[in-house]
């Protein structure tokens, strides 16, 4: 992997990485509601995507009524109940909580893969899913019954639930990327989300008044950063580099997450999220690095 490729990972996760920091600051006091940034998002995350995938892929960015239909389910697990979760959760959680719970979504989606038959499980891969899995109850476990203004325990769980709803999206979506240009999918993808968002959103207000300038910059970022430049450099990555090099740099999001979210908006994490951050991001590794380095040597030695 040339450097260039590496700039661009590491790029690509710094642009995931500000999402919690860059909603937090835009669904602050007097600014959007979740489902109101959640429609910003699609509505002109979607004119952008679907106007580079026309321009790029021409007559392939309109696929047969059979994929469509497809895509428009992917677009429900993907995008609408995707995001609706995460930002919901979002407002009801931290910017640090948010970065770690976001490197789920590769264990998961390894996890599904075994279920449904579509990928082979390891010893490192088993124990990698058990830690991650250990390190999110731990989250949640360890509060006992103590539930109070500041807990993050309801937003933390639809987090949780929305990492899993995404590695369902990406299990599923796979035959259709292996025959779809990705960047027609992605575009696709959102373009139904934008279509379904709204109407989970007709009871807010999408442009409230009382919204401050850094806010609406926020609500810019979100747009610009962790979707219009993350989904196009994750493409050119995948292009480059493997799926699991790529799934290994996601363990820089929380970082950058929980730097921002201590830094800008003064988060404090509670000590015991320590233990969640190991397990998780212990996990990650054993999934993605550990792993597919036993699958390798397995197949190799089977030939």
């Amino acid at each position: 992997m040339d450097r260039s490729t590496r700039l661009l990972l590491v790029a690509v996760q710094v642009c995931f990485g500000v999402f919690p920091l860059l909603g937090k600051v835009a669904m602050g006091p007097g600014g959007l509601q979740p489902r109101a940034l959640l429609v910003w998002r699609l509505l002109v995350g979607t004119t952008v995507l679907m106007a580079i995938a026309v321009a790029r892929h021409r007559r392939a960015a309109l696929p047969s009524a059979r994929d469509l239909a497809a895509l428009f389910g992917l677009s429900i697990l993907g995008v609408t109940l995707n995001q609706l979760l995460f930002l919901e959760g979002l407002s009801r959680s931290t910017a640090v909580n948010a970065g770690l719970l976001m490197t789920v979504i590769p264990v998961a989606t390894l996890a599904l893969a075994a279920l449904f038959g579509k990928e082979r499980l390891t010893l490192p891969r088993v124990l990698g899913i058990a830690l991650s899995v250990t390190g999110v109850a731990w989250l949640f476990l360890h509060r006992g019954a103590a539930v109070g203004a500041a807990d993050t325990s309801f937003g933390d769980l639809l987090m949780t639930t929305n990492a899993v709803s995404y590695s369902a999206y990406l299990v599923l979506a796979k035959p259709l990327l292996a025959r779809l240009p990705r960047l027609v999918v992605i575009a696709w993808v959102f373009a139904f989300g934008a279509l379904t968002a709204p109407w989970f959103a007709l009871d807010v207000d999408w442009a409230p008044a009382s919204t401050s300038a850094t806010q609406w910059a926020a609500v810019v970022g979100v747009v610009l950063l962790p979707t219009i430049l993350a989904y196009l450099g994750n493409i050119v990555v995948l292009a480059r580099t493997h799926a699991s090099t790529t799934a290994a740099y996601v363990v820089l999001q929380p970082f950058v997450a929980a730097g921002l979210g201590m830094a800008v908006l003064g988060e404090r994490p509670e000590p015991a999220l320590a233990v969640t951050a190991v397990c998780v991001i212990g996990g990650l590794w054993l999934v993605s690095i550990a792993g597919r380095r036993a699958a390798a040597r397995a197949a190799a030695a089977a030939r």
